[in-house]
C-alpha cells in the first residue's frame, strides 16, 4: 500500500469515528477474545459491533471484520475454526453477516427464548444494587419474549424484600416494567441516603454500631 493510499484509509477511519483530522483520538480497548462460552456470545459480538463502528467498518470491510474476529478465537472457539484454517474444510460464508450467523449457530442459546425465560424465573437482585439487577434483568428479558405484564412480576418478585414492601405500600397503578424499575432505582436510593444519615446521626450521638431506634 502507497503513503496517499495510507492517507486514503486514515481518513476514512477518522470519518467514521466522527472526528477531524488531526484530532487526537482517544485510546480504543480491542474487543476480548472469546473462547466458546454461550452465555458471553452476546457481549461478545457487541464489543465487536461497536470497536467496528468506531473504524468505520459498519458498512463494509467484511473480509477485514471476519480475519479480526477470526483471531479472537480461543479455546473451543479456535477448534471449531481450526478445520476451516487448515482448509480440511470449505468455508460456509463470504459475508460478515454469513460469518456472524455462524458464530451464533455454533456458541449461541440452542433455544434463546426458552433459556431467557427459565434464567429470568430464577434471577434475583441478592446483594446487587438495583440497577446492577435492572440492567442483567433487561439484557435477559430482550430474548425472552414474554409480555409486560410478566416481566414487571418477574422484575418486583427479584427485588429485595424492602423493595417489594416500599413497592406493596406505594400502591402505585404502574405496569410498565421500565418504569417499575426507575421507580426502585430512586427509591433504592432514598433508602440508602436516609439509612446513611441515620447512622451519622447515631454515630455523633455516640450510640455505637449504628442501633437502630424502635
Amino acid at each position: 500500500m502507497t503513503s496517499k493510499q495510507k492517507e486514503g484509509e486514515t481518513s476514512k477511519r477518522e470519518e467514521g469515528t466522527g472526528l477531524s483530522t488531526g484530532t487526537r483520538k482517544p485510546k480504543i480497548r480491542e474487543p476480548s477474545t472469546f473462547e466458546g462460552d454461550r452465555d458471553h456470545l452476546r457481549g461478545w459480538l457487541a464489543q465487536l459491533s461497536v470497536y467496528f463502528e468506531i473504524l468505520g467498518w459498519e458498512g463494509d470491510h467484511d473480509d477485514d471484520k471476519i480475519k479480526y474476529t477470526t483471531c479472537l478465537l480461543r479455546g473451543d472457539a479456535m477448534k471449531w475454526y481450526t478445520p476451516y484454517a487448515e482448509k480440511a474444510q470449505a468455508k460456509s460464508w463470504t459475508t460478515w453477516e454469513e460469518y456472524e450467523n455462524e458464530l451464533r449457530r455454533q456458541f449461541g442459546p440452542v433455544n434463546a427464548r426458552d433459556e431467557s425465560r427459565a434464567k429470568i424465573r430464577k434471577l434475583k437482585q441478592g446483594q446487587s444494587s438495583m440497577t446492577d439487577y435492572w440492567n442483567d434483568f433487561r439484557l435477559i428479558a430482550s430474548t425472552a419474549l414474554m409480555d409486560g405484564a410478566t416481566m414487571s412480576e418477574f422484575l418486583i418478585a427479584g427485588m429485595k424484600k424492602e423493595l417489594q414492601q416500599a413497592w406493596v405500600l406505594a400502591e402505585l397503578d404502574q405496569h410498565d416494567v421500565e418504569a417499575i424499575a426507575l421507580w426502585a432505582i430512586k427509591k433504592e436510593a432514598r433508602m440508602e441516603t436516609l439509612k446513611y444519615n441515620k447512622n451519622s446521626g447515631e454515630e455523633l450521638l455516640g450510640i455505637p454500631g449504628g442501633l437502630a431506634f424502635h
